[in-house]
C-alpha cells in the first residue's frame, strides 16, 4: 500500500514537473521567436495598417496644454500620417500612440529634447538593454491596450442617481439571510429580490463592457512599468513606482469584476456560474464597478504617467530605429537667433532618392518661383517635415539643420467644400486667414505657402498675394512660399531672397533636374511644353505672340 501511494506521488512529481517544462519551454520559444523578429525589424519601416482613430486618441484625451499643436491643414498639407508611417517603429501600441501625439506637439523645450536624444543614442549603444526593453513593450501590443488613453477622458461613466438604493438593497438582502436562521420565511421573500438583483446584475454588464478592453490592460501597463523601473536605462522613473502604488485601489477592486474564462472544463463552469449567481446576488459587481471608476476619476494623472513612461521608453527605441536605417541624417542645431535657418542637402523623406538641396535663411522670406513638379513643392513641404521633427524626435534629414524654436503653419493643399457650399478661394481665404491670426501672436513663427490665391484672377490674386506675404513676413517670422506668379518677384524682391526650380526641354522631353537655384526664375517653359505636346500650330503662335507682347 505504501509502495503504491509512492509511486502516485512519484507520477504525479513528474507530471507536475512537466507541465511546468512545456510551459518553460514554449515560453522560452516564445521569446527567441520575438526576439528574432526584433532584430529583424531593426532600422526597418513597418508596413502594418494602422487605426489612426485609436492612434490619435492619446492627443485627444491629454489635458496638457502643448507650446505649439499642428493645425488639421499642416498635418493634410505635409502629409503626417505618411511622415508617421515612415518614422514609426514603435513596439506598443501605448508607444505608439505617444509618438503620434509627440509629432504633432512640436516643443520649444530644447533641454526635453536634448535628454530626449540622449535616451537615444542610449539605445542605439547598447543592444541588449534596447530588446530587453522592445520584448517588455511587445506585452503593450495588442490591439486592446489602445484603449486604456479612454480612461483619461474628462468623465469616465455617471453613476445613476438611484444606484445609491443598490446600497440599501444589498444591506437588506444580507440582514435577512442572518435573520432567515430565525425566520426561514424570509427566505420566500428573498426570491423576489433575487430576480430584481439578477436583472440589475445583467444591465450593469453593458457598463462593464465599455471597459473590458481598457481595465486589463490597464493592468497590464502596471505590470510593465514595474519591471521597467528595475531596469538601468537613461529614463526618469521618479514617481513611477508611487503611480503604480496609487493605482494599487482599482487592482484591487478590478479583481471582482473579473473571473476569467471556465473554458470548456464542466466543473470550471459550474463553479464560475455559482460565483456569478453569488455575485449577482449581493450585486458584487455593480458597487465594485462604480468604485473602481470612482477610483481612476481620481488617478488619472497616475494613468497618464504610466503612459508618457512607457510611451517615451517605445518612442526612444523607436527614433533609435529610424537613424539606424538611414544613411543621411542629422540632430538639429536649435539657436536662439531670430529669423535664420540654415540647412545643407536636406531632403524629403517621403520621396524615394529625393535630391537634396541646401538653403540659408537670413532675415528675408524666401519665394521659389518654377513650374508644376520642378520641385517647389517638395522643398517647401520638406522644410516644414524637418522643422516639425527637430522639436519633436531632434531627428533631421539633412547632413545640417539650424533653427530657432519655431510655431509651423502652413497653406498648401486648398480643396473646396461642396457640403458647405464653400468655393476653393472662400477655403484659401480662411487658410491664409489663420496664417495671419497666428502672426499676430508674440512668438517665432514658420509660413509654408504653397501659391497664394490660386482660386481667383491674376491682378487681384498678385495684388493681394503681395499685401498678405508683406504682411506674414513682419517681425521674426519666417516665410517660405513657392508661386507660378514671376509678377510677385519685382514686388517683393526687397523682402524676399528669390530662388527657382527650372526644367529643360531635350530632345522633345522635359527634364527635371531639381535643384534649387538662387535667383529669379529667367526662362518661360510653358508655351514650349505645349509645342511638344503636339497642340495646334495656330495655338502656338497665337500663345507666343501674345506673351511677346507682355
Amino acid at each position: 500500500m505504501n509502495g503504491s501511494l509512492l509511486l502516485y506521488i512519484l507520477i504525479c512529481l513528474l507530471f507536475v514537473w512537466f507541465i511546468a517544462f512545456l510551459s518553460y519551454y514554449l515560453k522560452k520559444r516564445k521569446l527567441k521567436k520575438a526576439l528574432h523578429k526584433i532584430r529583424a525589424d531593426w532600422g526597418t519601416q513597418k508596413t502594418e495598417y494602422r487605426n489612426y482613430d485609436l492612434i490619435e486618441s492619446f492627443s485627444q484625451y491629454t489635458t496638457t496644454i502643448p507650446f505649439h499643436q499642428l493645425t488639421a491643414q499642416t498635418i493634410a498639407d505635409v502629409d503626417v500620417h505618411d511622415l508617421f508611417a515612415f518614422i514609426d517603429r514603435t513596439s506598443s501600441k501605448p508607444g505608439q500612440q505617444y509618438l503620434f501625439n509627440k509629432l504633432i506637439k512640436p516643443t520649444d523645450n530644447v533641454e526635453a529634447l536634448e535628454i530626449f536624444n540622449t535616451q537615444v543614442e542610449f539605445f542605439l549603444e547598447n543592444n541588449n538593454a534596447r530588446e530587453d526593453a522592445a520584448l517588455l513593450l511587445l506585452q503593450l501590443n495588442q490591439p486592446d491596450a489602445y484603449y486604456i488613453t479612454t480612461l483619461l477622458k474628462d468623465k469616465l461613466l455617471a453613476k445613476p442617481k438611484w444606484a445609491n438604493v443598490l446600497i440599501v438593497n444589498t444591506a437588506v438582502v444580507i440582514a435577512m439571510l442572518i435573520l432567515s436562521f430565525k425566520f426561514p420565511v424570509l427566505l420566500v421573500w428573498l426570491i423576489p429580490v433575487f430576480g430584481i438583483n439578477i436583472f440589475f446584475h445583467y444591465w450593469n454588464k453593458n457598463n462593464i463592457n465599455k471597459f473590458i478592453k481598457s481595465f486589463p490592460q490597464l493592468i497590464n501597463l502596471m505590470h510593465v512599468c514595474k519591471l521597467f523601473i528595475k531596469k538601468d536605462i537613461p529614463f526618469d522613473k521618479a514617481g513611477i513606482q508611487k503611480n503604480i502604488d496609487n493605482l494599487r485601489g482599482f487592482k484591487r477592486k478590478y479583481k471582482f469584476l473579473n473571473f476569467g474564462d471556465a473554458g470548456e472544463n464542466e466543473m470550471a463552469q459550474f463553479l464560475l456560474l455559482l460565483v456569478e449567481l453569488t455575485k449577482a446576488f449581493f450585486l458584487v459587481e455593480i458597487h465594485s464597478f462604480f468604485s473602481t471608476l470612482k477610483e481612476l476619476e481620481n488617478k488619472k494623472a497616475d494613468v497618464s504617467s504610466l503612459l508618457n513612461y512607457v510611451g517615451n521608453i517605445d518612442a526612444a527605441i523607436s527614433t533609435a530605429s529610424l537613424r539606424a536605417g538611414l544613411t543621411i541624417y542629422t540632430t538639429p542645431v536649435i539657436t536662439t537667433h531670430k529669423k535664420q535657418l540654415t540647412t545643407k542637402d536636406l531632403y524629403h523623406p517621403l520621396i524615394e532618392n529625393c535630391v537634396a538641396n541646401s538653403i540659408t535663411i537670413k532675415q528675408k522670406g524666401i519665394l521659389i518661383t518654377g513650374s508644376n513638379m520642378s520641385g517647389k513643392s517638395t522643398f517647401i513641404r520638406a522644410v516644414a517635415i524637418n522643422s516639425i521633427l527637430a522639436q519633436t524626435i531632434y531627428t533631421c534629414f539633412a547632413t545640417e539643420f539650424t533653427t530657432p524654436i519655431l510655431k509651423i503653419f502652413s497653406s498648401i493643399r486648398i480643396t473646396d467644400d461642396l457640403k458647405n457650399g464653400k468655393s476653393y478661394y472662400f477655403e484659401e481665404v480662411n487658410s491664409i486667414g489663420a496664417l495671419i491670426e497666428a502672426s499676430e501672436k508674440p512668438f517665432q513663427n514658420l509660413f509654408i505657402i504653397d501659391e497664394v490665391f490660386k482660386g481667383t484672377n491674376t491682378i487681384e490674386r498678385v495684388a493681394a498675394g503681395k499685401a498678405i506675404l508683406t504682411y506674414l513676413n513682419k517681425n521674426e517670422n519666417i516665410v517660405l512660399v513657392s508661386s507660378h506668379d514671376i509678377e510677385l518677384v519685382e514686388l517683393l524682391h526687397n523682402e524676399f531672397e528669390l530662388y527657382h526650380f527650372v526644367e529643360n526641354i531635350e530632345n522633345d522631353n522635359l527634364v527635371f533636374d531639381h535643384r534649387l537655384k538662387h535667383g529669379a526664375i529667367t526662362s518661360r517653359n510653358a508655351i514650349k511644353i505645349l509645342a511638344i505636346s503636339n497642340y495646334p500650330a495656330e495655338i502656338i503662335e497665337e500663345a507666343n505672340r501674345i506673351a511677346n507682347k507682355n
